[in-house]
């Protein structure tokens, strides 16, 4: 066989052999262990200088009312009364008693707690027969909610009712809505406040038992 002939044959024989398909991978093992899940963090905003952050969830005043049945800070005596199951007849705002431990003139009036509809927030635990709720206004309208859960034979210890209450409105950011919970005497308290008025402490009050 000439060289010519010979070189030919090889050429033809590794051709063939380039053109096999190549072998398929097998395919890695099923693992036996627990399956880990990524958890991959909240989205945040930074702020222009980087430095500072925040999660990006915005709430706003209508997840307060969402949770209130529609009461909205800034409404006017008249109509967070028409809001309530068992309105006052002729509710009028010189009417309602004055808060003298505020500066300026704030008025108020209060609801049994089994009468405040979904203000009541229906909370767990016992409320006592005698707590209610304080809705106190400026000229320009509701500013604080102030739940006063009073202790009594038939619920001795209101602070589980007073607890379930506050677990309600603490998630709103505090941009939104300021939340205070304190015991006074033989009473719970939760104070939701207004962040944009001037009176943002919490009130201290003291009940007096009979």
């Amino acid at each position: 066989m000439d060289a010519r002939r010979t070189a030919m044959l090889l050429m033809l024989a590794a051709s063939q052999a380039y053109a096999q398909p190549a072998p398929t991978p097998a395919a890695p093992a099923p693992s036996s262990g627990p399956v880990k899940r990524i958890f991959l963090p909240p989205p945040v905003q930074w702020d222009n200088a980087m430095l500072n952050f925040r999660s990006a969830l915005q709430q706003t005043a209508t997840d307060f009312a969402n949770l209130t049945g529609g009461l909205a800070f800034g409404m006017s005596a008249a109509q967070v009364n028409a809001s309530l199951p068992d309105p006052y007849p002729g509710l009028s705002w010189t009417d309602l008693p004055l808060a003298n431990e505020y500066p300026g003139e704030v008025r108020y009036f209060g609801v049994p707690l089994d009468r405040a509809g979904a203000l009541r927030m229906n909370p767990t635990g016992c409320t006592g027969g005698t707590s209610y709720l304080v809705l106190l206004f400026t000229d320009k309208g509701l500013f604080r909610l102030s739940y006063r859960l009073i202790a009594d034979k038939s619920c001795t210890d209101t602070n589980e009712a007073a607890q379930s209450i506050f677990a309600r409105f603490v998630p709103i950011t505090q941009a939104v809505v300021m939340s205070a919970r304190y015991r006074t005497g033989n009473a719970q308290v939760v104070d939701v406040t207004d962040p944009t008025v001037a009176y943002m402490a919490s009130v201290r009050w003291r009940q007096v038992s009979n």
